[in-house]
């Protein structure tokens, strides 16, 4: 793939973002369904099972995903280095995939308070395999995201309709982990297959795994320090409290992480793009591609985070049923983080790791997780959910704040800030009709349907008045292609 044949960043943005709008769809659509069904109890069984199979995960990953991302795109146009460095790479994960389900076996039949999920962990644990063999990194840094986006999407909708076969009561709580595994990493048996397209396991190499150890442990330590915090609420409320709180905080998370994952497909297509820039010493293109990061960030992050405070109650309850009402405070704390997790996301994997900063990006998810460790361990306890979900803010506002004070090297943070005070006035304007709506709509579905739908058609007319650049232009993309379809018509 010759550099002048690259792919579109905006195709590829709108591809990422079709694909996690799907991600935002499937769980709309099945989670007001699986958690009226097992209710707060198997969702929080479910849940607790797979916060315990994330830290074998970290083993079997070892930070391996990003730091490939950032070397593949390096050398994707040269198909035999290519290969070489993949045969490397999925060595080193198939290795670390072994260590990682020795030692989960060993804990599964050692640690007492797993005998009551047995085969619920180990359902869950099939994440590892499909997720090594998946080999998303490969993918993403060739930007084939039309081949992700169309495999995600079919796997999803096979699983919506495995949902609705199978799951009819409580007891099928492990029947309804089995089908969350499928519907997140099933599809990765046919990337394996997929792969020979682009790179070729049949010549033979002398595989020089030693010399990618250094700069993957470093990623290791980064994400077991993200996992701590991350997964660390969820592990500590199953231990402390009980599967009825994981629940509650499963639900009030759920939209939250949903949108984020929205907004952080935006920066995700940046990361193979901006290390090819690096690579090839275009600082020009690689600061431009920054800035205009921000803008995108912002303009989707800010007013999502508004928006999702104002409707956090009708949400819940549209979404999951009265029985899940102490979750909507918990849901309501949370609502920043989509906003904060959103910048540290863009900030220490999307621009930090093309620099070859990552050391930057551990430091300050290792101040997160000791925050969000000594948080927990006071807060857990007394206030339960809620005190989980003050925990993680409070961690994901460190870790955010510590990789903006390392960014002023590299970005002028006056720039950024006019940038993020953009969205901010027109999310404020914006949140007027959705409160109106909210409040004065007695009809729960009917105020939260038309909240929504408000505050989506006011944000878009104050960016249309303003003539805002990213706008005009995805329009003009979007005429472009109408035009272009219509003269292949003819």
């Amino acid at each position: 793939m010759k550099n002048g044949n690259q792919k579109s960043l905006k195709i590829n943005a709108i591809l990422n973002i079709i694909k996690s709008l799907m991600g935002f769809l499937f769980p709309l659509i099945t989670f007001p369904y699986s958690s009226r069904v097992i209710g707060p109890v198997g969702i929080g069984k479910v849940n607790f099972a797979a916060s315990i199979i994330s830290y074998f995960s970290i083993i079997a990953s070892l930070g391996i995903s990003t730091y490939a991302i950032r070397e593949a795109a390096k050398v994707r146009d040269d198909k035999a280095a290519l290969s070489k460095f993949s045969k490397e790479i999925f060595t080193i994960n198939a290795i670390t995939t072994l260590i990682a389900y020795a030692l989960f076996f060993t804990a599964l039949f050692c640690i007492p308070k797993f005998n009551e999920y047995r085969i619920l962990l180990c359902i869950s644990s099939s994440t590892i395999l499909f997720t090594t063999i998946g080999m998303d990194w490969l993918y993403n840094a060739l930007e084939e995201y039309a081949y992700i986006t169309i495999r995600s999407i079919a796997f999803q909708i096979a699983s919506i309709v495995l949902l609705y076969a199978l799951v009819h009561d409580p007891e099928d709580y492990i029947i309804y982990g089995g089908i969350t595994v499928f519907a997140s990493v099933g599809s990765n048996i046919l990337n394996f297959i997929h792969s020979k397209k682009y790179i070729t396991f049949s010549n033979i190499h002398t595989l020089a795994l030693k010399k990618h150890l250094k700069p993957i442990f470093v990623f290791f330590g980064m994400s077991v320090a993200i996992k701590i915090y991350t997964a660390l609420d969820t592990t500590m409320l199953g231990l402390l409290t009980n599967d009825e709180q994981v629940g509650f905080y499963t639900v009030a998370t759920k939209l939250n992480k949903i949108v984020l994952s929205v907004v952080t497909a935006i920066g995700a297509v940046m990361l193979p793009r901006l290390s090819y820039y690096i690579a090839n010493r275009n600082k020009e293109d690689f600061t431009k591609l920054v800035y205009k990061g921000f803008d995108v960030l912002f303009l989707i992050a800010v007013p999502c985070t508004v928006g999702l405070l104002l409707v956090s109650k009708p949400a819940t309850l549209v979404l999951s049923g009265k029985q899940y009402l102490p979750a909507i405070p918990v849901m309501q704390i949370m609502n920043p983080i989509v906003l904060i997790i959103g910048l540290s996301n863009y900030i220490g994997i999307q621009i930090f790791m093309p620099l070859g900063k990552e050391k930057w990006t551990l430091y300050s998810v290792l101040a997160g997780a000791i925050t969000n460790f000594v948080a927990n361990f006071i807060l857990i306890p007394k206030y339960q959910a809620l005190g989980a979900a003050v925990s993680t803010v409070i961690a994901e506002a460190m870790v955010t704040l510590i990789q903006i004070i390392l960014l002023r090297k590299y970005v002028s943070l006056r720039i950024v800030l006019i940038s993020f005070f953009k969205s901010f006035a027109n999310s404020i304007a914006m949140a007027l009709p959705v409160a109106f709506c909210v409040t004065f709509i007695h009809n729960i579905y009917i105020g939260f349907i038309s909240g929504i739908l408000a505050g989506i058609a006011t944000y878009l007319v104050l960016l249309l008045i303003e003539r805002n650049v990213i706008l005009i232009e995805l329009i003009k993309k979007c005429k472009n292609s109408i035009i272009k379809t219509r003269k292949n018509d003819v």
